[in-house]
């Protein structure tokens, strides 16, 4: 009803870049809980780093996996030294995150990305990531635990 009374700029949320919609986002067809991530990353809701929690007024938005910068959408998947590999064996075309990028239309792509989710626990609650997946930092250096 908002969608057809023109209302779209009060149905949406100014932080959300992504058009509001009748029919479901492709990523829907990946699974509830790897969806469920999606959603939450684009939203800007999720569990990463630089999204805003309830629970900390004052977090470290520095990303667990590399350390060097905020823990972004856009950094978590696409930039992060950390999963570099594994970026690079799922989603050689996926380039952008952006409302208008081809990924949101390629079903390909957005399994890809749903399996490089899965792969590297992106955007899980904390408790269900294992420690080998992040950093530790010694005086001089990062290193993969």
């Amino acid at each position: 009803m908002l969608l057809q009374d023109g209302a779209t700029d009060a149905a949406t949320p100014s932080y959300y870049e992504y058009p509001p919609s009748l029919t479901p986002r492709p990523f829907m067809g990946l699974g509830k809980f790897v969806a469920g991530r999606v959603h939450q990353m684009r939203a800007g809701k999720g569990y990463l780093a630089a999204h805003p929690s309830l629970f900390n007024e004052d977090p470290d938005l520095t990303c667990p996996r590399c350390g060097t910068e905020a823990e972004t959408f856009q950094h978590a998947i696409l930039t992060c030294p950390a999963q570099a590999r594994v970026r690079d064996l799922l989603r050689k075309a996926i380039s952008s995150l952006g409302q208008d990028a081809t990924l949101w239309s390629r079903p390909h792509l957005i399994r890809a990305l749903g399996e490089f989710i899965a792969d590297t626990k992106t955007g899980f609650p904390l408790d269900m990531i294992p420690e080998c997946f992040f950093v530790s930092f010694s005086s001089s250096s990062l290193s993969q635990v």
